[in-house]
């Protein structure tokens, strides 16, 4: 049974150091999150939890230790929410952590403060219904990816479901993550009726049947309470043989025995990578292929600048996902310390950036530094990242410091889209080599 608990007061919000906090844009699954700006202009999500919303201390407790625990393991996967920050007022009874924004269900990332509504899969499925199959296959292979990392970690989500997953930049994220613990770890039943599987949260095979829920709303556009009817009308549907193969998938994952789940989110991964090895659709056109090597961490270097340097990069991170890899894409507008200390460690630990090199963006200060930053961790870890400069439209001479970090590279050129396959081909070779070495341009 779930913790009594009331709601924080938005009239009197509580005090969130180096943080204006605008107003509150949803409750999770305990505490509130607000939309804020921080003291350099960068807008932030803040959930605050306080004391006083629990009958005792232990769930209380309970939410501060698994935020501890995930802060860490947030940052080191595109598919779960990048949390920045945790801040503890011990004589005040909260705490608090700050988390990347999501975008705006209808403006996107570019959103005004003051209409501000959050873009969540639950938000898209009540405005769009079903969604189309290059969607619900980019999404559910993203999220399972992403929960397989958490599961690795020794940690589970507990709630997955559709108003917990988060867009960020156009892409899904597990969200609300507080009722994060460890695998095995002793726990009341919380969760979301319906999403629960008989047994109850608490397990990894438990947060792949919740998980089955979300791709069988997405997919077929139905609500969890129809689980497992099937759309009237499926045989209509353009995807409707594509479909028949994922209800397979979602009716192994919503098992009501756990011993006849897939017993592992990398299991459900491999299961979708291996339909979309039989040719579904991309947004952008193309084809999704199988690919049995270990996906590699990508990094696509600060595209903060005039198209079209973002559309290349939005092209390479669809494809590049597709083929099973971890893609990160900074679409960073500001420097700050928070953003610079996660390149650093995104770059630190990628196997593979890529820098979009345009006339407008050898003027991009952040760019000129994560490239410096490649450069470094290439002379230390003897070779990586793989580092892959693509010329956007651009020909001319690039300034000293980036002349010598890509001297030994193998530039890559990009001039519209009748390039677009060509370049995926190049890098997509350069990756399954894993080296950046070829002649000096």
């Amino acid at each position: 049974m779930s913790e009594t608990r009331t709601s924080l007061s938005q009239d009197a919000p509580l005090q969130i150091p180096d943080h204006d906090l605008i107003r509150c844009v949803g409750k999770g699954s305990y505490g509130e999150v607000w939309l804020a700006k921080s003291v350099i202009g960068t807008f932030r999500a803040v959930k605050i939890i306080s004391r006083k919303t629990f009958r005792d201390d232990r769930p209380f407790d309970r939410e501060f230790a698994g935020i501890q625990k995930f802060e860490a393991v947030s940052r080191t996967h595109p598919g779960l929410v990048s949390i920045l920050h945790v801040g503890r007022n011990v004589a005040a009874g909260y705490f608090y952590y700050v988390m990347e924004v999501a975008d705006d269900v209808s403006a996107g990332p570019a959103f005004q403060p003051d209409n501000y509504v959050p873009k969540t899969l639950s938000a898209e499925l009540s405005r769009r219904g079903r969604l189309p199959p290059q969607e619900w296959l980019q999404i559910g292979l993203r999220l399972s990816e992403a929960l397989a990392h958490l599961h690795q970690h020794g940690l589970i989500h507990r709630d997955i479901k559709p108003s917990n997953i988060i867009f960020v930049d156009g892409h899904p994220k597990f969200a609300d993550i507080g009722l994060v613990t460890d695998v095995g770890e002793k726990a009341s039943c919380v969760g979301t009726e319906g999403y629960m599987p008989p047994e109850g949260p608490g397990s990894p095979t438990a947060d792949i049947y919740s998980f089955g829920k979300v791709l069988y709303e997405m997919s077929m556009g139905k609500s969890h309470e129809y689980f497992p009817e099937l759309p009237t009308n499926l045989r209509e549907f353009a995807d409707s043989e594509q479909l028949m193969r994922l209800n397979e998938i979602v009716l192994k994952a919503c098992a009501p025995n756990a011993q006849k789940r897939f017993q592992s989110a990398r299991e459900v991964f491999e299961a979708l990578a291996e339909l979309a090895g039989r040719k579904i659709p991309v947004s952008g056109g193309g084809e999704v292929s199988n690919s049995s090597r270990s996906p590699l961490s990508v990094i696509i270097l600060n595209v903060a600048n005039p198209e079209p340097g973002p559309r290349v990069a939005s092209l390479l991170e669809q494809k590049l996902a597709a083929m099973g890899h971890r893609v990160f894409v900074d679409r960073s507008r500001a420097i700050d310390v928070d953003w610079a200390r996660e390149m650093e460690r995104r770059i630190a630990n990628c196997d593979a950036a890529i820098a979009l090199l345009s006339a407008a963006s050898m003027s991009n200060e952040m760019l000129a530094y994560e490239i410096e930053l490649a450069w470094q961790s290439v002379q230390q870890r003897q070779g990586k990242p793989c580092l892959l400069p693509v010329r956007v439209q651009f020909d001319g001479k690039l300034p000293r410091p980036m002349a010598i970090a890509f001297e030994r590279s193998q530039t890559l050129y990009w001039a519209g889209e009748q390039d677009d396959e060509r370049l995926l081909e190049e890098i997509a070779n350069a990756l399954e080599t894993g080296s950046s070495v070829a002649a000096p341009f």
